[in-house]
């Protein structure tokens, strides 16, 4: 069951409060935000947990949840004993559950900590980040175009500057001895992206292929920009080696000859014990590789590692040769001291 609230002070004070929030507002000559603003606007900072807790009480307060229930024996009273109505505190939160209440601060302490143990610890990798999809070709397109800021244009009205320019028929024979000027200017779109940045693939023009005839360029069009092109020397090799298996085919007995057939099987178990052993020496090739990639990654972190134990003695030897020093300094002023009263005795 829900709580009924017959105390009215509390109304006074929920009053009071929105009254001051309204007049510091206006002094300080803002606009009053969204009430939760700090749980759904990503843009509204809160400097500490302090802050967000505050602003979480200003939310509850100023959105107010209570609702004026009618007392109906005393709905007509004008008396502070016989309220009129009582309120009523609602249980349903305008936030849904599915947002988090919690500060969005500590991510950031978060981060700044493993920034902070990475610079002191040459070993230590950061975690990745992954960025969402900005959506630059989507509904988010409008944030990554603007019109170009020209300072003459201000002056102008909005649909003179806008207005497609249409053009009169001009003399522009070589006796005509006035000059034509363009009334309007075209605006154009000025992007944040360089023309690097948005080259496509290179262009690929149509084809026609003859009838009955297959043409070797066609055998490499899984080759893309990229992606095996320019052609390097692996493929180069996968070339020679598709043209040598094309001449084996070629070299191969009919089906239709049944007497030729087992010369056939055996070319064709041959061929594929060549791939077999060619696939062999390719994942050898890889796993050298890989092995390779390892032991560089491995001394990589041993000479890391060397450097950390070495900054780290050192800063021990450092901490050890300053306590010895404050220590003989200890020693010879006692001992100064001493030999300086036995003089006076």
């Amino acid at each position: 069951m829900s709580q009924v609230v017959t105390r009215q002070e509390l109304r006074t004070d929920l009053q009071g409060f929105q009254n001051q929030c309204r007049e510091r507002s206006r002094a300080k000559g803002c606009i009053s935000s969204r009430a939760y603003d700090f749980l759904y606007d990503p843009l509204f900072i809160v400097s500490s947990e302090r802050d967000h807790a505050q602003a979480n009480i200003q939310a509850t307060l100023v959105r107010s949840r209570l609702r004026k229930v009618p007392n109906f024996k005393s709905m007509f009273s004008n008396l502070m004993h016989y309220p009129r109505y009582s309120l009523y505190w609602n249980k349903s939160d305008p936030v849904p559950s599915f947002v988090s209440r919690e500060w969005k601060g500590h991510e950031e302490k978060h981060k700044e900590t493993l920034r902070q143990h990475a610079a002191i610890d040459a070993s230590f990798q950061m975690p990745k980040e992954v960025y969402e999809d900005p959506e630059v070709s989507g509904r988010n397109r409008y944030k990554f175009f603007d019109r170009p800021f020209l300072p003459f244009l201000q002056q102008m009205p909005l649909n003179v500057v806008l207005t497609t320019a249409k053009m009169e028929p001009f003399d522009f024979s070589p006796t005509s001895k006035h000059t034509f000027i363009l009334s309007k200017s075209t605006v154009g779109t000025q992007t944040d992206f360089r023309d690097a940045d948005v080259q496509t693939d290179p262009y690929s023009p149509e084809y026609v292929v003859c009838q009955d005839t297959i043409p070797e360029l066609l055998t490499l069009a899984t080759l893309t920009w990229g992606r095996g092109l320019p052609a390097g020397q692996a493929e180069v090799e996968m070339i020679e080696r598709v043209r040598e298996k094309r001449a084996w085919e070629a070299t191969l007995p009919p089906l239709s000859n049944i007497s030729q057939f087992e010369k056939r099987r055996k070319m064709m178990n041959e061929m594929e014990r060549k791939e077999w052993a060619f696939r062999e020496h390719e994942i050898e090739k890889l796993q050298d590789l890989r092995l390779e990639v390892l032991k560089e990654l491995l001394k990589k972190r041993e000479e890391n590692q060397q450097e950390v134990n070495l900054r780290r003695l050192n800063a021990q030897w450092c901490k050890l040769q300053e306590a010895k020093e404050a220590k003989l300094a200890q020693i010879q002023h006692r001992h100064v001291s001493r030999a300086g009263e036995t003089a006076q005795q």
